[in-house]
């Protein structure tokens, strides 16, 4: 798991660059992620579905290693298809077999709703690409995914479970009597429970769970390949991470709890991503009505 002391930086790129002016990037421009940069290093990158390709595009409609792309010195990059399911197209042209130079400026289309933009961009160009798609997917107070974000990728998921029969879950949790803390000690104090629910919700997770504020004081988890009751496990971690220690003020020491929703993707009684959405909230309405500081599951009734 990688470190949690901060909260989740921008998805832009872990790669190094070339050495130069420009480096050579990918862009999404359509599909899961939009706007996200990667910033390609010399050698071989393999582009696919895979968690583990190096340039990772989380799209059911792609192969789980797609296409190779190569940077070789002097800026000279090649792009190969790896035996895809629906193959590669660069401006419309499928990629024959063996490599293919790339131009700057390249479309290259990895199905008819995943395509890339291929470019060389300065330390400028790339820093105002990833600043522009890091606030579009961010919520600016806790740096988490924001409510846009988790519900393009919810659908994603749905979809995706649907198809490959694998398991899901979703965890939707509230702060308790947020409300009170804002009239107490006012908004500004508020703002920084936010951010430390978020950093201590953070820390409980996994590198591949997508976290975002849902709205206000609401937040959401989206656990792919999650069986319900590894995600109830999850949501105990999370009850007790929150609750742990009060949050200090210069004026009060406030103490924190959240209630919880846990669901698990149920195709045989819903199969739309707003259903499992109602479902998950439909639990967390439950914990509230039983008191708070708690969670509902739909295989645990409750659990404190």
């Amino acid at each position: 798991m990688k470190d949690h002391d901060t909260l989740i930086e921008p998805m832009t790129s872990g790669h190094l660059t070339v050495t130069g002016s420009s480096s050579p990037t990918l862009t999404v421009l359509a599909g899961t992620d939009v706007g996200r940069v990667f910033t390609l290093d010399l050698g071989a990158s393999v582009i696919g579905r895979s968690p583990e390709s190096d340039v990772h595009i989380a799209h059911e409609s792609i192969s789980r290693q797609h296409c190779e792309i190569t940077v070789r010195p002097q800026n000279l990059v090649l792009l190969r298809d790896l035996s895809s399911t629906n193959g590669t197209r660069v401006n419309d042209t499928e990629v024959p077999p063996g490599p293919m130079e790339l131009q700057g400026g390249s479309r290259i289309r990895l199905s008819k709703k995943v395509v890339l933009k291929f470019a060389f961009q300065d330390t400028l160009e790339r820093g105002v690409q990833e600043d522009l798609y890091s606030s579009a997917v961010r919520d600016p107070l806790t740096g988490i995914h924001n409510k846009r974000f988790f519900q393009e990728r919810l659908e994603h998921e749905v979809t995706y479970a649907l198809r490959h029969k694998t398991d899901l879950s979703l965890i939707m949790f509230d702060l308790d009597h947020f409300k009170k803390i804002n009239d107490t000690h006012g908004h500004p104090t508020g703002d920084a429970v936010l951010v430390e629910i978020a950093r201590r919700v953070h820390n409980t997770l996994r590198t591949e769970d997508v976290f975002a504020r849902y709205g206000g004081e609401e937040f959401v988890v989206i656990m792919r390949g999650t069986p319900i009751a590894e995600a109830d496990h999850v949501a105990g971690r999370i009850l007790k991470a929150v609750r742990q220690h009060p949050i200090q003020t210069d004026q009060a020491s406030i103490p924190l709890t959240v209630s919880l929703g846990v669901a698990g993707f149920q195709p045989n009684l819903f199969s739309t991503a707003t259903a499992f959405l109602a479902r998950t909230d439909l639990l967390l309405y439950q914990a509230k009505e039983q008191g708070r500081d708690c969670l509902v599951s739909s295989s645990i009734p409750n659990e404190g």
